[in-house]
């Protein structure tokens, strides 16, 4: 996919058991199916790379970051962060931070990357 997917991914990997990093992957599956079924893969916002970060850094808070606050909400700016690779602009580590930030909540997180 790209240099984020592949940090993203590297972070998870590093930081999580494998079950949660698993989960987070299937994450993305998933999300990648609801954006095709919803017809947005040829939307110009949607952006394949972002989706993957934020599906598998969703549950980064669980590993070996800091663990204070919400679990939902303790990894995301370390992981758009951490995981940026090359630099991005910061309206994409903005898109990534909201979807991991909304993805317990009753908003869909992928209308944060899509």
């Amino acid at each position: 996919m790209g240099p984020l997917a592949d940090a993203s991914l590297a972070l998870v990997r590093s930081t999580e058991s494998r079950p949660i990093a698993d989960h987070s992957i299937r994450s993305f599956i998933f999300a990648r199916l609801l954006a095709e079924h919803e017809g947005a893969l040829n939307d110009a916002a949607y952006d394949e790379e972002l989706l993957f970060a934020a599906a598998v850094m969703h549950d980064l808070g669980l590993g070996e970051h800091p663990k204070a606050g919400r679990f939902e909400s303790r990894g995301r700016r370390p992981g758009c962060r951490g995981a940026e690779g090359p630099r991005r602009p910061e309206a994409d580590v903005d898109r990534v931070w909201e979807a991991i930030a909304l993805h317990a909540s009753t908003v869909s997180p992928s209308a944060a990357v899509y």
